[in-house]
């Protein structure tokens, strides 16, 4: 390189690092580790009451009836919907409140059915109660989240899961009921506290507590295994968190991964064949399920002996994974009790939310090319907190961008310009030492040299804008901020492919004007020049699958090299020496 293109790439390399000095992301919540935990508790009387221990005490809740009817309990808060069955004291239903399922737009599958595996649905039809994002599928019966297991004994598994469970919420019981009962988090109300106590089965007792807050996707839930018997009872005791969100309806999987994720001293992901049997996690901070805009991850506060994750095949042979935690061996003496405390997080993989839980979480906001593609998201998050939308945001961004790279994009135009006037010259060359390639070579480089010509200088344009491409496409495939966000006109979501194919067909359009604008390498031969004339075609048709946020990115970036050659075809340049 010579000292302008070293000089660009450095004020390129300085314009990221002041803006990771001026924008640098927040810090993750300090999170205290886990404190080491006694197998056996305090004591615990006959009928459950108040403790002078340190440890949380259980509630002196009335004795349970095992008669008692399944009813359902509604708890709200600003943020989560939570839909708990007294029968097993499980979670059947989990929901965002602040984001939709799927949102309605216009495509052309709506008229040909055969274009939706391309252009996806119209997503008219509601998959979810209210249309809002569900977290927990719950296609797999007996493995709800918040279900407890004891390994070795499924018959007490059974009878737990089909106990009846008295509930309280804030203090306050809940008489037993068949209809629905709703409990909302008031505005002057730190938290929402619901209580779960079962009946006692063959000795034992759960009581299970969960803990909303305003104004966050984290929930606190802790977990007593009581011994009421007058026998010590050795356990194996699993806590189940259940399965991953409800997808159905939507356009693929999007680019990122979507399954069974874990973190330790690193993130680390798993297939979901890959746990059709189950798989054990000895070490880890926190656990979980994700997919590209959505994550369910559960983090001990207490230690537990490690995570695990199964699947199982449902209709139509698609596997459903589902993930817990495994508590430590214990023997429950008579009167004593154990418990487990988690920080569980059911939310969108927004990175301001998953550094409130801390641990490490906001990692899971995996992107390619990552110290590209986070300068990038932060750029256009800011650009958008100015202008208010994302599609203007997108084409702002764009045009610096290619301001930025204007510098080392002059020189390879400029060159390649250059190099479309050597050309006559070359071929005469070619002519003259076809039978000695070895001469060839050396006058070629004669030529490069004398007229100052790098022969790959016009490919560093084209370089620089792949890493780009790559970085931006994983960003906005990935950040749930661009999910069902508009620009105008027919394109009411960006993060899905354009319903009616106008933005790729531009795309192909400009970058076809723009090939037939620059000029071609002397090099080229026949066949490569074929192909790169095809190329706008098999560019427009990748492009019909791609984030319509994406291909606006694409046509303003055309548009602007355009622009840039329209420019550079018009500047002299000097002569060609021989």
């Amino acid at each position: 390189m010579d000292k302008n293109t070293l000089l660009a790439v450095g004020i390129s390399m300085a314009i990221l690092l002041v803006w990771s000095i001026l924008f640098p992301p927040p810090e993750p919540e300090n999170v205290p580790a886990p404190e080491a935990v006694v197998e056996t508790v305090e004591e615990v009387p006959s009928t459950v009451s108040q403790n002078e221990s340190p440890t949380p005490a259980v509630s002196s809740m009335a004795p349970v009836e095992s008669g008692l009817p399944a009813r359902e309990v509604l708890v709200v808060s600003d943020t989560l919907r939570i839909l708990l069955n007294t029968q097993g004291g499980v979670v059947e239903s989990a929901q965002l409140i602040q984001y939709d399922h799927t949102k309605p737009r216009l495509t052309l599958s709506t008229w040909i059915p055969f274009l939706t595996p391309f252009l996806g649905p119209d997503y008219r039809e509601v998959y979810t109660e209210g249309n809002r994002v569900e977290m927990l599928a719950n296609s797999i019966p007996g493995v709800e989240a918040l279900g407890v297991e004891f390994e070795d004994d499924s018959e007490l598994t059974e009878l737990f899961h089909n106990a009846a469970f008295a509930i309280r919420v804030n203090g306050q019981e809940v008489a037993p009921g068949t209809e629905r009962v709703t409990f909302a988090l008031g505005a002057d109300e730190s938290d929402l506290v619901i209580e779960l106590q079962s009946a006692e089965v063959r000795g034992l007792q759960l009581v299970k507590t969960l803990t909303l807050a305003q104004e966050s996707h984290k929930l606190a839930y802790r977990l007593q295994v009581i011994n009421r018997s007058d026998t010590v009872k050795p356990l194996k005791v699993r806590q189940l968190f259940g399965e991953p969100r409800v997808k159905t309806g939507e356009l693929g999987a999007g680019p990122g991964h979507s399954g069974p994720i874990y973190f330790n001293d690193g993130l680390e992901t798993e297939d979901t064949s890959s746990v059709q049997g189950g798989l054990r996690v000895p070490a880890f901070t926190w656990a979980g399920l994700e997919d590209h805009y959505f994550i369910n991850a559960a983090a001990p506060q207490t230690p537990v002996k490690e995570a695990f994750f199964n699947g199982q095949s449902t209709a139509g042979a698609q596997i459903h994974p589902y993930y817990g935690v495994r508590l430590p061996l214990v023997e429950i003496l008579p009167g004593k009790l154990i418990e487990a405390s988690f920080d569980w997080y059911m939310g969108p993989k927004d990175e301001a939310e998953m550094l409130k839980f801390g641990r490490g979480l906001e990692q899971s906001l995996n992107m390619t090319l990552e110290s590209l593609s986070v300068p990038l998201l932060a750029l256009l998050r800011w650009i958008y907190g100015v202008v208010g939308n994302y599609g203007v945001a997108i084409i702002i961004m764009t045009i610096i961008v290619r301001l930025v790279l204007f510098p080392l994009t002059y020189r390879g135009m400029k060159n390649m310009k250059r190099m479309q006037q050597l050309a006559p010259r070359m071929k005469r060359i070619q002519e003259k030492y076809k039978n000695n390639k070895e001469k060839l070579q050396q006058e070629m480089m004669g030529l490069y040299r004398k007229n100052k010509i790098n022969p790959l200088g016009g490919c560093l344009p084209l370089l620089l804008q792949i890493p780009v491409f790559i970085a931006l496409y994983s960003a906005l495939s990935s950040a749930v901020e661009l999910r069902h966000e508009p620009f105008a006109l027919w394109l009411g979501d960006l993060s899905q492919p354009d319903g009616l194919g106008i933005t790729p067909i531009l795309m192909g359009i400009t970058l076809f004007i723009q090939q037939k604008m620059t000029p071609q390498s002397a090099m080229m031969d026949p066949t490569q020049a074929k192909l790169m004339q095809m190329m706008p075609l098999i560019f427009a048709v990748f492009s019909f699958t791609f984030p319509s946020g994406l291909v606006l990115y694409w046509v303003t970036s055309n548009v602007l090299s355009m622009a840039q050659q329209q420019v550079i075809n018009r500047i002299k340049t000097p002569e060609i020496q021989d």
